[in-house]
């Protein structure tokens, strides 16, 4: 997120990466006070909170967390109570700053977490600043047969920035209709007041609806809805429309950080609402906004959190130095005593290559990758032709920033880059080990996975007459060399896209008149959420252009958040 002059009046975002770091860069940017309404649903508990199914070629998968996740959450809450609520008091303080004078904001929690996090809230805010305690009860939820009482329910709580916050009451039908007094919201006063006629008697309404309390009767999604999109936490919209409509106006700024599938933000530019949005998961980052792009929504900012404004926030450094130099090790290579991250690998009959390992708590970006393979040009005097790339993730359209970023330098590059992603098992190996010598015997067993591979055909052009062509491109082959998928679900999986490696694909799109630079997607194919997922058509006709030589580029997301890019060139 580089730090740029933006319209606050218009301007959406939706932010990938660490919530307390996109939070952190907003304020710097200038939104403290600037936030009409958040609302949040943390994680819980455990490691569901953040599984995603996916439904592909019939076959339901789960994906599986990542381990930047894991690192943020899943192993916070692992660690114990204590330190789950040290994950949140931090981010609870910055979006109170964020918040605007008349804002509010929503904290969603069930029964393992929400006392303690009543008690976190009143000491951000203030006990005196609390407004309600809201019960969603869900009225469809299966009971289970228990030896207490069934939960169906869970507890919001709402907090406001200051004494005077924006609150529009909702109603809500009635069975039948009825006379009751008449009231209306005071805004000087912050409360509803009973009216009444000349004489001073209550005035009374024939209504067949009635002011929505603090008990919700919503029904959970129900799994064959349109709505359900695969997520154990998805919130149902009708949810947030009374979140919303009750504390922000039109034209308000909405946000939720931690938006898992979208629910927030797509009620939001329903209603109306100019939105901020962050999650850590790229899957789930693709969902929201084939949910956005699917509803019609408005353009929209997608950003990614800089290496630059991360820092070593959840492992201590020489925990993940010692992490790296284990990694280079079961990878085959050497670490060097002056690097912690590099280590050098000399594979069987050929010369000695540069060998990277990220960082666990971020994505390699392709700045990164482009500053190594520079340095690797000149290292030990004589330089290594080739840069090995272990990563535990690759950033947001990394193949196609890498591209772009090889194409402007003055000179090029005369290193060979391999990128290559680090099996998430390890990271289990790691947690589980006494000691190095029982990752020995892992040597041999790990495989360190080349990132996906995508093959378009030779575009086949054909004369549109009056000096116009049109082009056709097709995918040739898309291959997917690891699945974060429970391993048993993987052989499942392989044999039902056999022959159909397009039920992978999440969105690819095309640039018909590539410039080498900036990809500009004229052309585009959406696989869809949900019941709307369909497989992808994987040939492509361009609308009628110029004749003349000209570059196209593709660009790939599968359904694991996977991006490929390929370039081909019509003369």
């Amino acid at each position: 997120m580089e730090n740029y002059e933006i319209n606050k009046s218009q301007i959406k975002r939706f932010i990938w990466g660490d919530n307390l770091l996109a939070m952190q860069a907003l304020l710097a940017q200038g939104y403290a006070g600037k936030i009409d309404l958040i609302y949040i649903d943390p994680p819980f508990a455990s490691e569901a909170d953040y599984t995603h199914q996916i439904t592909i070629e019939g076959k339901q998968v789960n994906k599986e967390v990542s381990i930047i996740e894991r690192l943020a959450y899943t192993d916070t809450w692992e660690a114990g109570l204590d330190s789950y609520l040290d994950m949140m008091y931090p981010r609870l303080q910055l979006m109170k700053r964020l918040l605007s004078e008349n804002g509010s904001i929503y904290v969603h929690a069930d029964w393992r977490v929400d006392s303690y996090l009543r008690l976190l809230l009143d000491e951000v805010f203030g006990s005196n600043l609390f407004v309600s305690e809201i019960v969603w009860y869900y009225s469809n939820k299966y009971g289970a047969n228990s030896a207490a009482f069934d939960s169906f329910h869970n507890t919001i709580y709402l907090y406001a920035k200051g004494n005077k916050f924006t609150y529009n009451p909702v109603r809500v039908p009635v069975k039948q209709t009825r006379k009751q007094p008449y009231r209306k919201w005071n805004k000087e006063l912050g409360k509803n007041e009973w009216q009444r006629d000349e004489q001073g008697n209550y005035i009374y309404v024939e209504s067949d609806s009635k002011e929505l309390a603090d008990v919700w009767e919503i029904p959970v999604i129900n799994p064959m809805a349109n709505e359900r999109l695969g997520y154990s936490t998805q919130k149902p919209e009708r949810l947030l429309e009374i979140v919303i409509q009750a504390s922000s106006n039109e034209g308000d700024l909405v946000a939720d950080f931690f938006c898992g599938s979208g629910t927030t933000m797509a009620v939001a530019e329903r209603l109306n609402r100019r939105w901020v949005g962050s999650n850590l998961d790229k899957v789930a980052i693709q969902v929201s906004r084939n949910r956005l792009v699917n509803q019609g929504a408005k353009p929209f900012l997608l950003e990614n959190i800089g290496n630059y404004q991360r820092h070593m926030i959840y492992l201590s450094g020489s925990k993940i130095n010692e992490m790296q130099r284990i990694i280079l090790k079961l990878y085959g290579a050497a670490p060097r005593s002056d690097r912690p991250d590099l280590g050098s690998h000399i594979p069987d009959g050929q010369e000695s290559e540069l060998v990277y390992v990220g960082y666990p708590d971020r994505p390699v970006t392709a700045k990164k990758v482009i500053e190594l393979a520079q340095e690797a040009e000149i290292l030990d005097g004589t330089g290594y032709k080739t840069l090995v790339v272990l990563a535990w993730d690759y950033d947001y359209n990394f193949n196609t920033e890498l591209e772009n970023r090889k194409a402007a330098l003055r000179t090029p590059l005369k290193v060979n880059i391999k990128p290559l992603t680090i099996p998430p098992e390890i990271y289990n190996y790691l947690k589980k080990a006494k000691n190095e010598a029982e990752l020995d015997s892992l040597r041999d067993k790990i495989t360190f996975h080349e990132k996906p591979y995508l093959k378009v055909s030779k575009p086949e052009v054909s004369n549109a007459g009056d000096g116009k062509v049109v082009i056709t491109l097709k995918i040739d082959r898309y291959v997917l060399m690891n699945y974060p998928i429970p391993e048993k679900q993987q052989v499942e999986l392989r044999k039902a896209i056999k022959d159909n490696f397009a039920a992978l694909i999440d969105y690819w799109a095309i640039d018909w008149d590539y410039d080498g630079k900036t990809f500009r997607s004229t052309w585009q194919a959406i696989r869809g959420n949900g019941k709307q997922a369909s497989t992808v058509v994987t040939v492509a006709a361009s609308p009628e252009l110029p004749v003349g030589k000209r570059a196209i580029a593709v660009r790939l997301v599968d359904v694991f958040g996977n991006d490929a890019s390929a370039t081909v060139e019509v003369k």
